[in-house]
């Protein structure tokens, strides 16, 4: 299962799994420079970087933001005509 890092605070990181559940987790244990927007997977207790799915979920958002900004400024939806 993957786990997306959602906010790194005070030592302590907050990750939502696939499922939308949450877990806190010792910033410390993360995979060295694993930054918000990461996505991890966990192995026998040890968490480990997925950098081709982080690029794959975040192309894929990047894809859903500028469809709804395209149908937003399109004519007749409100944006600029």
């Amino acid at each position: 299962m993957y786990y997306s890092v959602d906010a790194l605070e005070n030592g302590t990181a907050r990750l939502v799994d696939d499922a939308g559940g949450s877990a806190f987790v010792p910033a410390a244990d993360l995979p060295p420079g694993a930054a918000q927007g990461d996505v991890l997977e966990q192995r026998d207790g040890v968490w480990s970087a997925a950098p081709e799915e982080t690029k794959r979920r975040k192309a894929r958002a990047a894809l859903l933001l500028q469809q709804i900004l395209e149908r937003k400024n399109a004519p007749g939806n409100g944006g600029s005509e």
